[in-house]
């Protein structure tokens, strides 16, 4: 688990404090950046989410030893609390379905073992994903915050897709069939109901609920406040993996842009100038692999409220500096 130090970077920065990253400049950037590179995530023991807030997992893997696995998962004292699943979207491939998870030691634990079990019997290949299902009861039926979400995914969702390719540099090949982008659409369902003006929860739903096979589906989503197993936001997009530290991170994140998106802190003047400065350039898939440092930095400074998430989310994102055009593209190792 944790161990916080082992690094350096956190002799530059207090990992507990909320430092302004996007005004970083000069040598500070640079020293900072240098930190970073040679910093290494490890699987944390909790990531300090309110306890309401809940989260599954669905592992993807292909050319899977399904008998072996099945074998070696039933032999652990969680097995019942995650369920093999096929699915025929994947090559010789299975789904792994967590239960309904929260954000505590046993949780992280689980995850941890189930990978490595799983690690040794499939593999991530190009039709792999690595789904996420979030209560959507963080936003409540909070037009507003629903609004703030959607905006802010669409103007943002270069950077988004960027980290949650995980551990390679680039998409899985199927990405557009199964988990599009949608930051255009998105962009325009926001400007529609503003537009509109008075628009309630059940409208905005109904108008989300078409876009499917996206990066994020809400057919599950429903105009209610309360938990419910089947009330869930599932992000489509991140690649497959079966690093635990990669799976908890992107975790991390999404829950953090769901909480923020229901802030009273939301920062609409910052939003919106970058929006007019992508001016729509951006959603091409294309681009989505490429390093847009400032727009990054700003996007962390806004999402997270301490240094120990920005680093997580900035390493991840950045990969070692390195681009490449080709799909499913491993990256530099950045996981311990």
């Amino acid at each position: 688990m944790f161990s916080e130090n082992n690094y350096d970077i956190f002799k530059f920065l207090n990992k507990t404090d909320n430092d302004n990253l996007s005004k970083m400049s000069g040598l500070d950037l640079q020293e900072f950046l240098i930190y970073l590179n040679n910093y290494y995530l490890e699987l944390r023991d909790n990531l300090g989410f309110p306890f309401k807030v809940t989260f599954g997992l669905e592992i993807e893997v292909e050319k899977v030893k399904e008998k072996r696995l099945r074998n070696k998962l039933s032999k652990t004292s969680f097995y019942n609390l995650w369920k093999l699943v096929d699915d025929f979207s994947l090559d010789r491939g299975i789904e792994i379905n967590s239960s309904i998870l929260r954000d505590i030691p046993s949780s992280w634990d689980d995850l941890s073992k189930v990978c490595h079990i799983v690690s040794k019997f499939s593999k991530i290949d190009i039709h792999s994903g690595g789904h996420i299902h979030i209560g959507a009861h963080i936003l409540n039926n909070n037009v507003n915050s629903w609004l703030n979400f959607i905006k802010l995914w669409s103007v943002y969702e270069n950077v988004i897709f960027r980290f949650l390719y995980g551990s390679f540099l680039t998409e899985r090949p199927t990405i557009e069939s199964y988990a599009r982008p949608m930051a255009e659409n998105l962009y325009n369902e926001y400007i529609d109901f503003q537009i509109s003006g008075d628009v309630d929860t059940r409208h905005l739903f109904k108008e989300l609920y078409k876009y499917s096979n996206s990066a994020i589906n809400f057919a599950n989503v429903k105009p209610l406040d309360h938990i419910d197993y089947m009330n869930t936001i599932e992000f489509r997009a991140p690649n497959g993996s079966v690093d635990a530290v990669i799976w908890q991170n992107n975790v991390n994140f999404l829950v953090k842009l769901l909480l923020y998106s229901n802030s009273d802190k939301f920062n609409y003047d910052i939003v919106n100038r970058r929006a007019f400065i992508n001016n729509n350039k951006y959603y091409d898939l294309d681009y989505y692999s490429e390093i847009f440092l400032d727009q990054v930095l700003e996007f962390c400074d806004m999402i997270f409220t301490n240094n120990l998430d920005k680093v997580y989310f900035l390493r991840q994102y950045l990969k070692s500096f390195n681009t490449c055009d080709k799909k499913l593209i491993k990256a530099k190792r950045f996981t311990k």
